[in-house]
């Protein structure tokens, strides 16, 4: 006896759908969570409804470059302290001028911190560029 195949994100929506009555986006759902009543929401992977989508005010862009931008500026910080934290004892095990290594390794912290927060926000910025300004981006 054969078993049905389940799919692997079988019960989980994690598509953008649509309203046509408020014109917003939303990620998952079955009903629009800002219109009165239970407006159903509308796939926006399946064919038949792609029709609506130059009608709509709905750019996705935004929100997956500016999850691209967060990405970096976390990685950055996450990993400016641990950088910074070797330099220091690094050189704290070479030396020990604790005030140097100290300095050193807190401008570390700061310059790559501070390195990804101005490359994410140049990244953003050079991803925005290609977006409609016709169409008001979805930043919710």
């Amino acid at each position: 006896m054969m078993s049905p195949s389940i799919h692997p994100n079988a019960g989980f929506e994690i598509m953008v759908k649509f309203c046509l009555q408020c014109k917003n986006a939303f990620w998952g759902g079955q009903f629009c969570p800002k219109c009165e009543g239970e407006v159903e929401l509308l796939d926006a992977a399946v064919p038949e409804n792609q029709k609506y989508l130059s009608e709509l005010n709905i750019d996705v862009r935004p929100k997956y470059y500016a999850r691209s931008s967060m990405l970096l500026t976390c990685f950055g910080f996450i990993m400016a302290l641990p950088l910074g934290m070797f330099i220091f004892i690094r050189g704290m095990g070479e030396t020990g001028n604790v005030g140097l290594w100290a300095g050193i390794g807190i401008g570390t912290i700061v310059l790559i911190s501070w390195g990804s927060w101005v490359l994410s926000a140049k990244l953003f910025n050079k991803q925005m560029e290609v977006v409609k300004d016709t169409k008001e981006p979805q930043l919710d």
